[in-house]
Formats: structure tokens, sequence, C-alpha cells
């Protein structure tokens, strides 16, 4: 997840040149800037394009210093727990679980617009929600919501396949004969 194609994805959500990305002799992702600034680690890295983007999910991401610091909490929780954890199947589930659950009551990870945070658990998850079912789409309604809408974004889903989540859908998977 805090890998090379990630922070190019991101800089393209922000509408900033992601530089020279790539990961060091320790495998820490680092990026070089057009000035020669060399950063290290995912969360310094979305930080540093935050700052050099006047894109509005960087302006949202960086508001006030309380955002700031509920952002980078949940960039840090996708580095270091949803990536790692949307491998393993039960901790997948209790993942998926707990987002829903978050999801019921808010539209965003952090405040009332999209932020660096969303864009990190987005990509964190992304091979995660791809590989539901139908039925599994439908059991996690909140964050499917949630995923889909920002999938919808140009900016986020950069050309990928949208993932379906229409119930329609459903009727296509489920096989069965009606006499």
């Amino acid at each position: 997840m805090c890998d090379v194609a990630t922070v190019q994805k991101i800089a393209n959500c922000l509408g900033v040149k992601p530089g020279k990305v790539q990961l060091n002799e320790e495998q820490v992702v680092t990026r070089t800037s057009a000035q020669n600034k060399t950063v290290a680690g995912f969360a310094t890295i979305l930080e540093s394009l935050a700052r050099e983007s006047k894109s509005e999910t960087a302006q949202n991401s960086t508001a006030s210093r309380e955002v700031q610091a509920q952002v980078y909490q949940w960039i840090e929780f996708a580095v270091l727990y949803v990536s790692p954890g949307s491998k393993d199947k039960h901790v997948a589930k209790q993942l998926l679980n707990d987002f829903n659950k978050l999801f019921i009551n808010k539209s965003y990870l952090v405040g009332h617009f999209i932020t660096l945070a969303d864009l990190a658990v987005y990509y964190a998850i992304y091979d995660l929600v791809k590989s539901l079912s139908p039925l599994d789409k439908e059991n996690y309604l909140n964050l499917s919501r949630w995923f889909d809408h920002l999938q919808q974004r140009p900016d986020i889903h950069q050309g990928e396949q949208l993932l379906n989540f229409t119930t329609i859908y459903l009727h296509n998977w489920a096989q069965g004969t009606h006499v």
C-alpha cells in the first residue's frame, strides 16, 4: 500500500507532480521533489504533497491542526494496520466490519469532506474490496457506499475499472433456475 504506485496515484489526485518516487535501501518509500528535497516515509510524503497542492482535498486535509492530526493518524493506521491486515482473511473481515460501522453516520473519515485519510484508506483496501462478492458488498453497505462514492471521482479511480456495487448485479451473479 505505501508503495511507489500509491504515492503516484495520490499525487495525481492532488494535482501535484510526484517527482522521483522510489524505495530506498531499507525498502522505505522516498520522494525527491522538483526542488531536490527528499522525504521518506509514506505519511511524510503525503504531507509534503498536500503542502504543494492547491487541491480541495489537500486544503481539507490541512484545515486545522486537529484535522491534520486526525488525517495523519488515519494514514498511519492505513500503513500499519489496514494494508497488512487486508491480506489476512480474519483481520480483513474485522476491518470491513469496523469500517462499515464507522460509516453508518459518517461520509468521510475526517470531517465532512474528502481528505488524504480517505485516499490512503481507499487505496489500502482497494484490492480487498475488489475481491468481495456482490453479497459481501451488500453486507458492508455503509463501507460500499463510501467506497463507491470515492471511486466515482475520475481523479481517484484514474482509469481503473469501476467496481460494481449495484444490487441488480446480484441477479446475474447468483446462478439459479426459475420454473
